[in-house]
């Protein structure tokens, strides 16, 4: 007998589609793991952004602040001092070169009469004759009888008159008797340079900017610098971002700088008090590297996936065609069994029609000569041929139905968040302030919890415990794990179980109790008009019911005041 060949497959189309499964699967998975590991890449480098930006923020208003004593301080000593007499006073000159002298940032101050002269300046000998500077923005700011607003005049990058140097004014108006300006005015300059090599130094990619402005486009400092810093100003492009930066806070940008318009993800910040932004640029190319580097892990997850899936639909297309061979080769040994059957059925039925034929024949032979016996034997040789048809036709009916033509789908680590926001806070919250973590090792909050707005509202703790000292101080962070009882007393809506308590610690004013009763209401501050907007610890309280925690405090006037930040424990 012949083998019979192994026949194709019953299901193509399942085959095809088993193939389909086994690429496309591991492409949607790789696809899916693409698109949600960018997301997080992208949310990461969005919280490094904003903390940049906060501190380059605090770094701006610190020095301008240290900036705004040193003119405060020329103001209380020139009271009651004429201009005619300012340039023979050596006392006066005196003053302002140890106040020069006190603050590295400082480009030197100055007094300028109402003429626009020059008189006095910290950075030029005394006795030098006066220099004419009317023509600079900062002087035709300074108009005779004009109300003398709160903050400053902050000028463009001009050379000093003394080194050539890059450097913008900070310029008040000198007050009169009545409380206007007396078209003179005191001047404290700043080096841009000073604040370019501390931008340089916290730059997350050698391709990141960061840029100093004022808000009507002027540029103050910039890494990379501009060619030339005198008079240098941002692109026409960064109008719309000015005006935006006007009105309020500007959200973080994503796609071409509109201030030098590299691809980057951009943060703005705004020095409200002075009309003067602040931007953290990080090239989009970092992002991208770290894109690259978490894909590695999926790619090769998928290539495995993909090599297990065509491997397993081997297998089954393999199944597939010995199960079609064996019920081939069933199904020849059922038809071979059947046309035994038949053959046996016909052999039987055509020896018993040939008998009754052969019995006719000779009945036939012996009455030949009776024509009645003839008719009656001819009769019953057409029913044995009858008889003989139908078996013939059934026995190919069978054999045609027995051979048919066609075949029928992680937590934070809160002890090392604190310690490296704490090296940050200590670094930019001003001098005069020291910040001190104490923290164990092996802290760590519970699934769910963002870091960056933990870091966020560390970061609105330290700057609340640095303005509680006006006098500088320590800022403690301690945290230690905590067991909450049922309906803890201060904290009822807490529910059971364990959890971290980060405090921050100051030796500040402290408050009294009415004001410890509103702490975490929105809108209430008790910083002066202007320098604070009473969201803070509301954002903080926010984030940490949204986490399941709670915001706790404790505060004497006079002896310091301790936030606690409780939040679910891993």
């Amino acid at each position: 007998m012949t083998p019979l060949p192994a026949p194709p497959p019953r299901h193509p189309r399942v085959l095809w589609m088993l193939r389909a499964f086994a690429v496309l699967l591991p492409l949607a998975a790789l696809v899916a793991a693409g698109i949600s590991t960018f997301h997080t890449v992208e949310q990461a480098a969005r919280g490094r952004v904003q903390r940049a930006a906060d501190m380059l923020h605090e770094h701006a208003l610190r020095a301008f602040e240290a900036q705004e004593l040193t003119i405060a301080a020329i103001e209380q000593r020139l009271e009651d001092t004429a201009w005619e007499d300012v340039a023979s006073q050596p006392a006066l000159y005196a003053f302002l070169r140890a106040l020069d002298a006190v603050n590295p940032n400082s480009g030197g101050v100055a007094l300028i009469d109402p003429r626009g002269l020059l008189v006095m300046s910290s950075a030029q000998p005394f006795g030098t004759p006066p220099h004419d500077v009317a023509h600079r923005d900062y002087v035709a700011a300074m108009r005779v009888g004009a109300a003398i607003p709160e903050a400053p005049f902050i000028g463009q990058v001009v050379r000093a008159v003394a080194s050539g140097k890059p450097v913008f004014p900070m310029v008040r108006a000198r007050q009169r008797s009545d409380g206007l300006s007396d078209g003179g005015s005191i001047l404290a300059s700043l080096w841009p340079v000073n604040f370019e090599s501390f931008y340089r130094s916290i730059l997350e990619t050698p391709a990141d900017s960061v840029t100093l402005f004022r808000l009507d486009g002027a540029l103050l400092a910039a890494v990379p610098p501009p060619a030339e810093p005198e008079g240098a100003a941002l692109p026409r492009a960064a109008g719309e971002m000015l005006r935006a930066l006007r009105r309020g806070p500007v959200e973080t940008l994503r796609g071409p700088s509109p201030i030098d318009g590299e691809p980057r993800l951009t943060a703005f910040r705004r020095l409200t008090r002075h009309n003067v932004g602040i931007a953290y640029g990080l090239s989009l190319g970092a992002l991208q590297r770290d894109w690259r580097r978490l894909m590695l892990g999926p790619l090769v997850s998928a290539a495995l996936g993909m090599a297990l899936l065509l491997a397993a639909t081997w297998q089954a297309e393999r199944a597939m065609r010995n199960r079609a061979l064996a019920e081939a080769r069933a199904r020849a040994s059922e038809r071979q069994a059947t046309l035994g059957l038949l053959a046996g059925g016909l052999a039987h039925d055509f020896g018993n029609i040939t008998q009754s034929v052969a019995a006719a024949a000779r009945l036939l032979a012996r009455d030949a000569e009776d024509p009645a016996r003839v008719r009656a034997l001819a009769g019953q040789l057409g029913g044995h041929a009858e008889r003989a048809t139908s078996l013939s036709r059934r026995l190919l009916e069978t054999t045609r139905r027995s051979n048919p033509a066609a075949p029928m789908a992680e937590p934070v680590d809160v002890s090392a968040s604190l310690r490296e926001m704490a090296e940050l806070l200590d670094a930019t919250l001003g001098a005069g302030i020291r910040v001190r973590c104490e923290v164990p090792g092996g802290l760590r909050s519970a699934p769910g919890i963002d870091r960056a707005e933990l870091e966020t509202a560390l970061i609105n703790l330290a700057a609340n415990a640095r303005d509680a000292m006006p006098q500088g101080g320590e800022v403690r962070i301690l945290a230690n794990r905590l067991s909450v009882p049922p309906h803890p007393a201060g904290a009822p809506e807490l529910m059971p179980g364990n959890y971290l308590r980060i405090t921050v610690r100051d030796g500040g004013l402290g408050m009294s109790p009415e004001t410890l009763a509103r702490l975490g209401e929105p809108f209430f501050t008790t910083k002066p008009e202007g320098r604070g907007t009473g969201l803070g610890l509301a954002m903080v309280a926010a984030f940490l019911r949204a986490a399941g925690g709670a915001l706790a405090a404790e505060s004497r006037p006079g002896q310091g005041t301790a936030i606690h930040m409780l939040l679910p424990a891993g």
